[in-house]
């Protein structure tokens, strides 16, 4: 491309493009955009997208015009030191080859390519357009090319922010459901007990209503706290598991059920949430399998840990069976999510697996010794520095 009328005709090609990057719904669809205009509006045929991984600390390759798959071979990664584009990305500043290519390190030395530039798209990643030529892109096709990056880097920006307001709307409902669900337990055993002291006058049942509402007022503060600071523990204690499973048992009204537990043992994670996932557990039980099931709790691998002065269990996990008729064998993991139960409102194990992955822990589903359905627990449950995400 070369001379006014075609930067003229350039920048009408690309105004085209950018409205299609307006209306783009995903980030997919806006690196597809980008590749797809690379070859009109500059006359060349080679350009890639990549966008930057946080995680894996990379620019990866998110799209490529139909030359570049059909001539690179294989799926280009970027990292610190391996490439010019690395270095234009890191600095935010335009790098071109052959100009630059001397002052930093080429991801590829054997390259056909003769003339590239280098665009950093704010955060997001760089763009890269490139000929055979060794004569290609002039001033004004360099300033067509920050116009569509800039633009890029909006359209990026913006479906970030709507993809998170997404997330942010659809995380309240589901908190809005979360709640109401998990208020049931004692709200039940409150109401239960309401009326059996209106019956026999006696203040005993008063003191299990009030016993409710303080778990009421306890759950609501857990919730509203998982809803503003996201789902990662960041405190936890010594816990009996033994004590905190017959502790959820008296929240969950359970006047048939039976609760079979193992040896003492200490899990260290946070009490209230883990309150949730026993009386989440328990109530699924009784709700599928009937009134007179038996619950069984028990610890997976143990571990010893011995000073001069005591011997301290730990378990790498627990688990939570019971007798019932067992999961559906075509899909176990289907049960944690979330409408997928028939308990209302089908979230009781959606939230079961969320508190411990919260803990950094890790759910299953298998079949108990009893036939019925059995949910282990596994992961670092021992004292550790707490889990970050």
């Amino acid at each position: 491309m070369n001379g006014g009328d075609s930067v003229t005709s350039a920048l009408d090609t690309l105004y085209r493009e950018i409205q299609r990057l307006v209306h783009a719904e995903s980030e997919s669809e806006i690196c597809e955009i980008v590749v797809d205009a690379i070859p009109p509006v500059f006359n060349v045929d080679y350009g890639g997208l990549w966008l930057y991984d946080s995680e894996a600390a990379e620019l990866q390759l998110t799209a490529q015009t139909e030359r570049a798959k059909q001539e690179l071979d294989g799926d280009v990664v970027y990292r610190p030191g391996n490439s010019l584009s690395w270095e234009a990305f890191a600095a935010g500043e335009l790098r071109r080859v052959p100009e630059d290519a001397d002052d930093g390190t080429q991801y590829n030395d054997d390259s056909r390519l003769g003339s590239e530039l280098i665009l950093p798209i704010g955060d997001h990643g760089v763009l890269n357009i490139a000929s055979e030529d060794a004569n290609a892109f002039s001033q004004g096709e360099l300033q067509v090319a920050r116009i569509l990056v800039a633009n890029v880097e909006s359209a990026l920006s913006r479906t970030q922010r709507e993809h998170a307001l997404r997330v942010q709307n659809d995380r309240l409902e589901e908190f809005v459901s979360m709640v109401s669900h998990d208020l049931q337990n004692p709200l039940t055993v409150a109401d239960g007990h309401l009326e059996l002291a209106r019956r026999t006058g006696s203040d005993d049942h008063l003191a299990k209503v009030s016993d409710a509402l303080d778990r009421m007022e306890t759950l609501i503060h857990d919730l509203l706290t998982l809803a503003e600071e996201g789902d990662v523990v960041e405190e936890r204690t010594r816990l009996d598991l033994h004590d905190t499973a017959r502790q959820a048992w008296s929240n969950v009204h359970t006047p048939e059920a039976t609760l079979q537990t193992g040896g003492t043992v200490d899990i260290f994670g946070d009490q209230s949430r883990l309150l949730q996932v026993f009386e989440n557990l328990y109530r699924n039980a009784i709700e599928h399998v009937g009134s007179d099931v038996t619950i069984y709790i028990g610890q997976l691998q143990s571990l010893h840990t011995t000073t001069r002065v005591s011997t301290t269990e730990f378990t790498d996990g627990f688990y939570i069976a019971d007798d019932g008729p067992g999961i559906p064998a075509d899909d176990p993991s289907m049960v944690f999510e979330s409408g997928h139960s028939t308990d209302g409102t089908g979230l009781g194990l959606a939230i079961v697996e969320r508190i411990i992955e919260a803990h950094g822990w890790e759910i299953t589903v298998s079949t108990s010794a009893q036939g019925g359905a059995r949910f282990e627990i596994r992961g670092d449950v021992k004292p550790v520095t707490p889990f970050k995400t």
